[in-house]
C-alpha cells in the first residue's frame, strides 16, 4: 500500500509539473535553511519558485508526461527551480545566488528547457542571455526599421513631386511677372 503522504506529493507534483516545459535542477547540499530561504525569496522576486521533493516522486512524475534523461540528474539532493515565461531571469537569480555563497551553492545538475533534457551547463549559459522583455524589445526595433524606411521612401515621392510642382508654378509667375 502507498504511503499516503506521497501520494498527496506525487498529485501536487503533478499540479505543479503538469503544463512546466522549463525547469533546472540543483544541489542545495550546503545550504543552510536561511539561505534556503533567501533562495526561495529571490526566486520569487524573479518570477521562479524552488520545490524540493523526493528524487523517485519528481521521476515518476515525469515518466508519467513522458519526460526521460533526467533520471541521473536525480541523483542526490535535488531542488527543482519552477520558471515561468521567461526562464532567463530565474537563471540569473540561481547563479547570482550562488556567486555570493562561498561555496558556489546550488550547484546546477540541467532540467528541462522548453520540453529539452539540458544539462548542467546550461544554466550558466541561459544566465547570460538577455531578458525576455529586452529581447522582445530589440526584436520589434528590428522589424521596425525597414518599415520606417518603407515609409520615408513612400513619403518622399509625393514631397519632391511637391516641391517640384512648387518650383515649377513659382517660375511661371516669375515668367509672368517678368515679362
Amino acid at each position: 500500500m502507498a504511503n499516503p503522504r506521497n501520494e498527496a506529493s506525487v498529485a501536487e507534483l503533478r499540479e505543479l509539473l503538469g503544463d512546466v516545459k522549463t525547469f533546472f535542477l540543483v544541489d542545495y547540499q550546503g545550504l543552510s535553511a536561511e539561505q534556503i530561504g533567501a533562495l526561495r525569496r529571490k526566486l520569487r522576486d524573479a518570477g521562479g519558485r524552488l520545490l524540493v521533493a523526493k528524487n523517485t516522486l519528481v521521476n515518476v512524475v515525469l515518466k508519467e508526461q513522458g519526460v526521460t534523461g533526467l533520471e541521473d540528474q536525480l541523483k542526490g539532493p535535488t531542488a527543482l527551480v519552477l520558471v515561468g515565461d521567461d526562464p532567463v531571469t530565474p537563471a540569473k537569480a540561481v547563479t547570482d545566488f550562488s556567486k555570493d555563497h562561498p561555496n558556489d551553492l546550488p550547484v546546477a545538475k540541467g532540467g528541462l528547457l522548453q520540453g529539452a533534457v539540458i544539462g548542467s551547463d546550461a544554466l550558466s549559459k541561459i544566465a547570460k542571455l538577455p531578458a525576455r522583455d529586452q529581447l522582445l524589445s530589440e526584436l520589434v526595433g528590428v522589424l521596425q526599421a525597414p518599415l520606417q524606411q518603407l515609409v520615408g521612401v513612400l513619403d518622399a515621392a509625393p514631397r519632391n513631386l511637391v516641391s517640384v510642382m512648387t518650383n515649377y508654378s513659382e517660375k511661371l509667375k516669375e515668367e509672368e511677372h517678368g515679362v
